[in-house]
């Protein structure tokens, strides 16, 4: 069974309308929707496509946890 692995990440309206969500430690990775519902679904699906790219390339993959502790130490500077 694959590990899901959470990232963090921001959803915002766009101004076409909408949402967007994007996960901004992995570059490229965001989706749009109609509602915040549908722009997370997309961005569920958006994440593994670009996990399985990321793999396919043998590129790194960033951990969530080495995210957060960025993310954190970025907020304490």
């Amino acid at each position: 069974m694959e590990r899901k692995i959470n990232y963090p990440i921001i959803i915002y309206p766009s101004e076409e309308g909408g949402y967007v969500a994007e996960v901004p430690s992995l570059k490229g990775c965001l989706a749009q929707g109609e509602s915040v519902q549908e722009c997370l679904s997309e961005l569920e699906t958006i994440l593994a496509l670009w996990i399985e790219t990321a793999h396919k390339n043998n590129l790194k993959i960033p951990t969530a946890e080495s995210i957060i502790s960025r993310i954190k130490s970025s907020l304490i500077e």
